[in-house]
Parts: C-alpha cells; structure tokens; sequence
C-alpha cells in the first residue's frame, strides 16, 4: 500500500525506478514567468501550475499510460515515457503561463 512516507522516500532518493519528474518541472515552467509578469503573476502562475498538475495532469497522464483503466489503491503508478513527460511538460508550462497572464 502507497504511503505519504513511501512516496517522500522516492522524492527524496530518486533511483531509476522512481523518478523525481513530477516534483519540479511545474515549478521551473512557473518561474520562468517571473521576468515577464512580475513576482505576483509568478507566485499565481506557480500555484495554478502545482494544484493543476496533481488533480488534473498526473491522474489523466496516470490513467492513459494504465491503458484507460483506473489505478487500484495497492498498485504502482505506471512509470512516465519520455512522450508522456514531454506532454506534460507542454500542459505545465500552457497552465503556468495562463495564470500569469490572467493574474496579471
């Protein structure tokens, strides 16, 4: 059974099987708005960016990769390809930027 403990180790130690991907490339795709819409837009963009990516992104990406059927509680996350990494990538920087603009 997944744990917030289990899945802390992983962040923390990345190793070939667990991959630190989803923890920061949101946040890099989100300060890069920074020199463009100022500190505020940035911070607006940075919080979109992380609530999007955990609720909509990663689950939609985790699903399509287990072939359209949802995970089972006890089950792995299927592991990230690098077109679905790349997608994902596209959809944080689009929703980062979104915000900022909008916040702005």
């Amino acid at each position: 059974m997944r744990t917030l403990f289990s899945q802390t180790i992983a962040a923390t130690r990345p190793t070939a099987e667990h991959s630190w991907f989803p923890g920061l490339p949101h946040a890099l795709a989100a300060v890069v708005t920074w020199p463009v819409f100022g500190a505020g837009a940035c911070v607006a963009g940075l919080l979109m960016a992380s609530l999007v990516s955990f609720v909509v992104w990663l689950p939609l990406t985790a699903i399509a990769l287990n072939g359209g059927a949802p995970l089972a509680p006890d089950d792995a996350a299927p592991g990230l390809t690098p077109n679905a990494k790349r997608a994902l990538f596209v959809l944080w920087t689009a929703t980062a930027w979104l915000a900022a603009a909008v916040a702005r």
